[in-house]
């Protein structure tokens, strides 16, 4: 009697722990969050930003910072060379410390090696609260394609 009176308990147990296996609130944030994010909205969004109309930008908006999200590793092969760049690998960008350094009044570009990872990363501090944020198509890759003496950004 016993025995069953323990399994019944422990399978209830189990099954409300993984009913409730995930944040709640934060399923409620996202779902606010990604509930415009149809092709509609997106086909319009100036989330991504190709490379050659970037540097334009840069040229002419030198307040533009860059949050590099690539490893330190990725990082110490090829530097952007452009002042205003906060190098914050992606694992360690969402740390409060990093936060708190990323300015919200300015306009932020995601860089990785691709783009690939720098999409989660804007959407995320979109939903943080960050406004101005885009990602450079292509990454660091599309910034190499288009580079000469006239696109460097480098000060």
């Amino acid at each position: 009697m016993t025995q069953k009176l323990f399994s019944a308990v422990a399978a209830i147990a189990l099954s409300t722990t993984f009913l409730n296996a995930y944040d709640a609130d934060l399923a409620q944030k996202m779902d606010q969050f990604y509930k415009n994010m149809t092709f509609q909205p997106l086909s319009k969004s100036n989330l991504v930003i190709e490379p050659e109309a970037f540097v334009e930008e840069v040229k002419n908006d030198p307040s533009i910072v860059i949050i590099d999200i690539r490893t330190p590793e990725e990082q110490s092969f090829i530097k952007t060379g452009y002042g205003h760049t906060l190098e914050i690998p992606l694992d360690r960008l969402f740390d409060t410390k990093n936060l708190d350094r990323i300015p919200t009044d300015k306009r932020l570009v995601i860089v990785c090696h691709s783009g690939t990872r720098a999409i989660p990363a804007a959407l995320n501090l979109k939903m943080l609260g960050f406004k101005d944020v885009q990602v450079l198509k292509e990454g660091i890759v599309g910034l190499a394609r288009i580079s000469s003496p006239k696109t460097c950004i480098m000060k």
